[in-house]
């Protein structure tokens, strides 16, 4: 399908056909569209924990208050934002082989890293600029991911993460991945569901000023 068909074709998931079982393979032809995702200074900041095993889902279920499409769905797939990205060392790690491959000069190289650094430490200084910038950067990231598992066939869900200390505990997430949003997906048991009300364009769009 196209990409108005596609974006017409994702709906939210609110229940799934059990018993359909997802991949490896699936999930990492959907990541490989989904790493085409842009990011602040390219510092790719999007991590996933893709649960498939029924135990682990309904431990799930049981920390987000009993989600009935958590039990259904092939997996759930938890959303984080990796906070080692706003390091010197996650910068270099992607750019110095682009200096090596001389795509990009020494000059380029060194105004770049020293960008990355001035943006992380105004993020830094600002009291939710970490939080907003993980936010901003997985919500982009979480949508391609979305988009690429409809183009598979696959449909999905976001939704809230409850009860993140006991996730982290449960799956042993380490301090520096923030839970951001989870994605139940699998295979939508209604694919006719009429999508809810959207509001005109002309109710949330104005251009050149309000």
């Amino acid at each position: 399908m196209d990409f108005e068909q596609l974006v017409k074709a994702r709906h939210s998931a609110v229940n799934f056909e059990q018993d359909i079982t997802m991949t490896e393979q699936d999930f990492k032809q959907i990541f490989e569209l989904t790493k085409l995702a842009p990011s602040a200074y390219n510092l790719q900041f999007t991590n996933y924990l893709v649960i498939t095993d029924d135990d682990k889902k309904e431990k799930v279920r049981e920390l987000s208050y009993g989600q009935y499409k958590i039990h259904t769905a092939s997996a759930v797939v938890i959303v984080l934002g990796d906070k080692n990205s706003l390091t010197a060392e996650a910068a270099s790690k992607i750019y110095s082989p682009l200096k090596m491959l001389n795509m990009i000069d020494e000059v380029e190289y060194d105004m770049t890293l020293q960008a990355i650094e001035n943006f992380q430490q105004g993020l830094k200084n600002n009291a939710h600029g970490i939080e907003l910038e993980l936010a901003r950067n997985v919500g982009i990231h979480a949508m391609f991911f979305m988009l690429s598992a409809k183009h598979y066939g696959f449909d999905t869900c976001p939704m809230h993460v409850h009860n993140v200390e006991q996730l982290r505990e449960e799956f042993r997430i380490p301090a520096h991945l923030e839970p951001v949003m989870m994605i139940t997906v699998g295979k939508s048991v209604d694919r006719t569901r009429p999508r809810g009300y959207r509001k005109p364009v002309g109710e949330f769009v104005q251009f050149n000023s309000f």
